[in-house]
């Protein structure tokens, strides 16, 4: 969950203030990955009298990337207007799992000495670093922070010390990986190897970004070639961070190791390295156009992401149908189901199997699944799913559903299923994902880029787009004609739905926002379709207000969570017309009688609910099934204006980034 950037250059005339303008520019893209702590290394003044290569110089800093760019530009040891003409940098902005943040165990890590021999950045967890670090422990290496990061670059020190001829850069870190234990990505430079930039992956997301001649949007060029003239390289945790650079990009897959120098790109993969002693052959690699506008990751006059991305909406759930339904014969179009839904059919089980938001979208869909789908329909939390190891068979249909398609735990899950033979699908936002590219089908989103850590518009096109899976699942049945009209017709007046949740509700919002701002726990009932709907809500409030927040099943509350009910505890009920909103008004009372606070979503008149109600949040009403889209923007927006009233940093709440890429 931490965000890596390196960049390498040669024959391309940059001056250091531009370098580390570069690498804080491109940390401010990636700071939603991760945001206590942030470093950069590029190469010193001093040069190595072994070597004769720069001598690696590190700056960090505690806290959000801007105090790091300030540091870096009032560092007079830098010589920010010296040209350089050949040269390599790293720079990482992180999110803690192995120390607090503070400026020791902020990344890059060294090796150790004045000469910093190795110098790397990291992003996972190194899960037998307790081990390793008591082995170079008993070698003499002494450690300096709390990092799991510090013991791979003493590791990658080590191993270089233990040769009597000297390896090449790419033969030595691959010897690091395969001492090393975990996800990770990484990306390495020397004062060994001048010039020269590693990096490497297995299971953590990392992209290669080129910019020179010959790198066209979809060649398939070998990299290794030498090129016509300079060339920069990029590697970072997303596309995001090199869009102002460069549009053509290389996905890296898992195992794979990128090797930099002297303009040269070589790609090895551990799946393809000969078991003798015999030089591995470099991989040739497609060269992809990212298809992200840069103008898409600015603020656009609002406040904050979040509150952009919530806004946006009315046009996401537009681009997440778009090309997919033909309105008139009211027909379901999705490439990646055209040939495969047979085996959506025929399956032994569908199993949608996620984390967090994603979870609550395949929660919200499971009903209409049910409803649709001619084989049973499960519902797995990935990382429950990884401790129980439920049995999965061949003809289980396994769907992986996340945003950033890099979540560890759904992608360990994925794998554990990949083993089991079972057929793989995927849902995910970003294009060239982990999840995107090991699945053999699925679809993208097209929710355009999420920079709130947050997850807001995400999570309303992962419903639209499973609901068209669902609709696709019960194309050729009869019975079900009415059924898939109503809901097609609710999918096309489903942008007008939103766009008036977000204006008619706004007032109401913020007023109520105010209100609950000091509330020391908040409760939200839904049931049905709108089960999700608590869940979520219930996420986004406790994400981003830091209020103790639980969702509940409304079928519950008799069943213990009623003892909770008093004249302090908001009560948030989600109210909307449906076949069973009559079991859920009854909760309503319930909450009265016992001097609760209920505060109703209706989509409808109902003079009882609302003479109970202590405050009423009236929204459009549509579908049942895609009733929880337009429910979730008043809850979204009630958890954004709670967190700006309580002071909180909207965009970055504590504790948490928006790829979870670590288990």
């Amino acid at each position: 969950m931490c965000g890596i950037f390196g960049y390498a250059f040669t024959g391309v005339p940059v001056t250091m203030r531009q370098i580390v303008a570069m690498l804080t520019g491109g940390l401010k893209r990636l700071e939603y990955r991760g945001y206590d702590s942030a470093g950069i290394c590029v190469d010193g003044t001093l040069l190595d009298a072994k070597t004769g290569a720069a001598t690696p110089y590190i700056i960090k800093s505690k806290g959000f990337v801007a105090a790091l760019e300030a540091k870096a530009m009032a560092d007079t040891h830098l010589q920010l207007d010296e040209t350089r003409m050949l040269g390599s940098a790293i720079a990482h902005t992180r999110w803690a799992t192995h120390g607090p943040p503070c400026d020791i165990n902020a990344h890059p890590q060294s090796s150790g000495g004045p000469q910093h021999a190795f110098v790397l950045i990291h992003n996972g967890i190194m899960t037998n670093y307790a081990e390793m670090k008591k082995f170079l422990s008993d070698k003499g290496y002494a450690f300096e922070s709390e990092t799991d990061t510090e013991v791979i670059a003493k590791l990658a020190a080590y191993l270089y010390s233990q040769h009597t001829a000297k390896p090449t850069f790419a033969q030595l870190v691959r010897e690091v990986m395969q001492l090393t234990q975990g996800a990770f990505a990484l990306a390495i430079k020397s004062v060994y190897y001048p010039g020269e930039l590693i990096g490497c992956r297995r299971g953590s997301p990392l992209i290669l970004g080129i910019r020179r001649a010959g790198a066209t949007s979809n060649s398939v060029i070998s990299l290794a070639e030498a090129p016509e003239g300079p060339s920069e390289y990029f590697l970072a945790s997303d596309a995001q961070a090199i869009i102002e650079h460069t549009k053509q990009v290389v996905y890296l897959d898992d195992g794979d190791l990128v090797h930099i120098h002297g303009g040269h790109v070589h790609i090895f993969n551990d799946r393809n390295l000969p078991t003798d002693a015999s030089a591995p052959t470099p991989e040739i690699r497609a060269v992809r156009e990212v298809e992200l506008q840069l103008e898409a990751l600015s603020k656009g006059g609002y406040e904050h992401f979040m509150l952009k991305e919530i806004c946006e909406q009315s046009e996401s759930v537009i681009n997440s149908m778009r090309g997919r339904v033909n309105w008139e014969q009211n027909r379901i179009m999705m490439g990646g189901f055209a040939t495969t839904k047979h085996l959506l059919r025929t399956a032994r089980r569908l199993i949608f199997i996620s984390c967090g938001t994603s979870f609550n979208a395949c929660l919200a869909v499971r009903p209409l699944f049910d409803e649709m789908s001619p084989c049973p329909v499960e519902l797995e939390n990935a990382n429950d799913f990884l401790d129980r190891r439920p049995k999965i068979f061949r003809d289980d249909v396994c769907i992986f559903v996340s945003q950033s398609g890099e979540t560890a735990d759904t992608l360990m899950a994925l794998e554990y299923c990949e083993q089991r033979g079972a057929s793989l699908v995927g849902f995910t936002n970003t294009v060239g994902s982990s999840i995107s590219r090991r699945t053999q089908f699925g679809a993208h989103l097209n929710a355009g880029p999420e920079i709130g850590v947050a997850s807001t518009k995400a999570y309303t096109s992962q419903i639209v787009t499973m609901v068209l899976v669902a609709l696709i699942l019960s194309d050729d049945t009869i019975s079900m004609i009415e059924r898939r009209a109503e809901i097609i017709k609710g999918l096309a007046a489903l942008s007008g739905h939103v766009s008036e949740a977000l204006t008619s509700t706004e007032a109401t919002i913020k007023a109520l926002a105010l209100k609950l701002k000091e509330s020391k726990s908040v409760l939200v009932l839904g049931r049905g379709y709108q089960l999700a709907t608590a869940f979520e809500a219930a996420l986004k409030i406790k994400e981003l207000t830091y209020v103790h927040t639980e969702g509940i099943n409304a079928g519950e509350l008799k069943h213990g969570p009623l003892a909770l009910i008093d004249e302090h505890i908001p009560v948030l009920i989600i109210c909307t017309k449906d076949s069973i909103v009559e079991r859920v008004r009854a909760c309503v009372q319930q909450i009265k009688a016992r001097n609760g606070r209920p505060i109703v979503v209706l989509s409808q008149a109902d003079p009882e609910v609302e003479s109970l109600a202590d405050e009423v949040i009236r929204v459009p009403s549509t579908v049942d099934c895609l009733q929880s889209v337009v429910n979730a923007i008043p809850l979204q927006l009630l958890a954004y204006h709670m967190a700006v009233a309580r002071g909180n940093n909207v965009d970055r709440p504590r504790n948490l980034a928006k790829s979870v890429t670590v288990q």
